[in-house]
């Protein structure tokens, strides 16, 4: 893996000072994340206010477990996998999804944000930005979450693996089968 950027080193040196009591820090983490956090949420609850709800309690549960959390340099995706569990154990005390069954994750949107430049190099041409559009949103909801992972938040495999639990491996497998089935798609 290679090493952190001065971003992420910024955000290590944000995180210890908050694991040490910092509300400055703390402040800083919670701007800083919270528009991706809340992005990612919505993406498994079209309820904004439970997604609310939830980025709220797992900051206020950050806050009161601080010393006891680990050292980590890349805090946003040990938020956003934070966040997938927050939301994942919050539907079932609510019902929402029976027991076992996985997050829903919801990527009927992908298609409208900046990931058709990156898939398309640059093409900008509206019958071609619809068609992506389409196949993105008759992918698997975990082909849509890997994709919304690395090209949305620009997460690393290995961060994708830690967020969605499964393999590095995995991750790439996925992630080279996603991209090769747009590709035949078009």
């Amino acid at each position: 893996m290679a090493g952190p950027d001065k971003t992420d080193v910024l955000d290590a040196d944000l995180w210890n000072a908050f694991r040490r009591g910092d509300e400055t820090a703390f402040g800083q983490i919670a701007h800083r994340f919270y528009k991706s956090l809340f992005n990612y949420g919505v993406k498994f609850s079209k309820d904004r206010e439970f997604v609310k709800d939830c980025l709220q309690d797992l900051f206020m549960e950050l806050w009161y477990k601080r010393e006891t959390l680990g050292d980590t340099e890349f805090v946003k995706f040990y938020l956003l996998k934070s966040l997938r569990r927050k939301i994942y154990k919050e539907s079932l005390k609510q019902q929402w999804l029976t027991t076992g069954e996985e997050l829903d994750f919801d990527g009927d949107d992908l298609g409208e944000l900046s990931i058709e430049q990156q898939i398309i190099d640059g093409e900008t041409h509206t019958f071609q930005i619809q068609q992506l559009t389409h196949h993105l949103t008759t992918l698997s909801k975990r082909q849509q979450e890997i994709i919304y992972l690395k090209f949305y938040e620009n997460l690393d495999n290995e961060s994708i693996a830690q967020v969605m639990s499964i393999s590095r491996p995995a991750v790439a497998n996925l992630l080279y089968r996603t991209i090769q089935e747009l590709k035949s798609r078009f």
